[in-house]
């Protein structure tokens, strides 16, 4: 994160949700520390769905492991059936649980970040800015709605040139190694085919 990067929370609102109350209260708290005032705390993804039906928010942070709701669920509520304002909403997805089809599932759901607990100061101010300044697309198609997932191979996003993390290196292209597809073979990969039974 550059030093000179300003943002101002005093006008935002976040929901916060997270079944363990302490980690409610840190989560909150760091928030708070940012200048974030307006905050609405959730146990629960199911007391969340009902407030997001009444109420839009700039944010929200979500634990990912919650009993009869996770915070994946949720947020894939959220793009489907959150309404036109709460279906944009940046959602970030806070998990212990950090394996590969974790950081998939959060992907898949619609999540625009995903932070590995446990949570510090920097990363969640960091992950807030990345939202605030992010210029990913919004996508809706029949199988996902959020933002835009296919930037993994592209480098380091456009508003952060020198890279997301400090470990990121810059991309550097070499020659095809075998020739392109041609579009018959690109068609017949993604063309709808029925299984035989």
């Amino acid at each position: 994160m550059q030093t000179s990067t300003k943002i101002n929370l005093e006008k935002a609102t976040a929901l916060v949700i997270d079944d363990n109350q302490q980690a409610l209260d840190l989560l909150c708290g760091v928030l708070a520390s940012f200048g974030l005032r307006e905050q609405v705390r959730c146990n629960s993804a199911l007391e969340a769905k009902e407030i997001c039906k009444r109420q839009t928010f700039d944010l929200i942070l979500t634990d990912g492991a919650m009993p009869e709701m996770d915070g994946y669920e949720f947020v894939h509520w959220l793009r489907r059936e959150g309404g036109d304002q709460g279906r944009l909403t940046p959602a970030i997805v806070i998990t212990a649980h950090t394996r590969k089809s974790h950081v998939m599932k959060a992907r898949d759901c619609g999540a625009n970040f995903i932070i590995a607990k446990p949570i510090t100061p920097t990363i969640i101010l960091q992950r807030i800015l990345w939202v605030a300044q992010a210029s990913r697309m919004f996508i809706e198609a029949d199988t996902f709605i959020g933002p835009d997932r296919r930037f993994k191979q592209l480098g380091p996003p456009a508003e952060f040139p020198d890279g997301r993390r400090k470990d990121d290196k810059p991309i550097e292209l070499g020659a095809a190694q075998e020739p392109n597809m041609s579009q018959e073979e690109l068609d017949n990969m993604i063309k709808a085919q029925k299984a035989a039974l």
